[in-house]
Parts: C-alpha cells; sequence; structure tokens
C-alpha cells in the first residue's frame, strides 16, 4: 500500500500506523482518474491491516471478520497522511476493537472491527 510507521506501546493501548497513499497507489485505479479519491474500502482495509499487524507483533494472528458502526466523515485525496488508530487486542479469542483514521486531527472514518485469533491447530 505505501510506507507505515507503527507504534504499539501508545499509553492508551491502542495501535497505530500511519500511512501516505501517493497518487499512483493502486487504490486510485479507475477511482475517479480526474478527481482522485480514497475508497471507502481502502480505509477499512487499513484499519483491518493495522489490527492484524498488531495481533502478529503480539504473535497473536488475527483476522478481521467484520465491520460494524462504520461512519466516513470526509473524503481523502492522494497524498493526505492518515493515522490509523485501533484499539489493542484484549485477552481472549474473539473482540470488538474502535479503529479511528484521521488526517490532520479531523476524523475520516471511525467504528468497530470485529477481530479473531486463530488458534493454531498444532
Amino acid at each position: 500500500m505505501a510506507a507505515s510507521e507503527e507504534s504499539p506501546d501508545d499509553p492508551e493501548g491502542r495501535w497505530e500506523s500511519s500511512v501516505q497513499l501517493g497518487p499512483s497507489s493502486e487504490w486510485f485505479s479507475g477511482h475517479f482518474d480526474e478527481y482522485p479519491l480514497v475508497p471507502g474500502v481502502a480505509l477499512l482495509a487499513l484499519a483491518a491491516e493495522t489490527a492484524k499487524r498488531q495481533g502478529r507483533e503480539q504473535g497473536r494472528p488475527l483476522e478481521v471478520s467484520g465491520f460494524s458502526g462504520v461512519r466516513f466523515r470526509r473524503l481523502v485525496f492522494p497524498g493526505e497522511e492518515l493515522l490509523i488508530s485501533v484499539d489493542a487486542m484484549p485477552p481472549g479469542s474473539e473482540a470488538k476493537l474502535d479503529f479511528h483514521v484521521t488526517c490532520h486531527g479531523q476524523t475520516i472514518v471511525h467504528g468497530v472491527l470485529k477481530a479473531t485469533e486463530e488458534l493454531s491447530g498444532g
């Protein structure tokens, strides 16, 4: 997708990553060539990837199986830097995690994602 930076030790127990989608990003391909916008599915994918990355760092393989209460607040254009913030995965194999995507302190999208820890079949 693009370069991201992670901060797993956020004092509020959240996992964060930042990303900047350049104009040549595959997410813009065919999505309004004359007025490129980041599609909503890309923003949800960024939130899911942040949760999965969190799980990998903790040695807990996570899958995201759905979203609820999602609210899109504004459009995202090429070159804008996004901050993706997801609640830390608590103990247990399943959780609903709040997530937020912001740009310059403004909320882009927020909601809840359902994360499930994949148990190894060892």
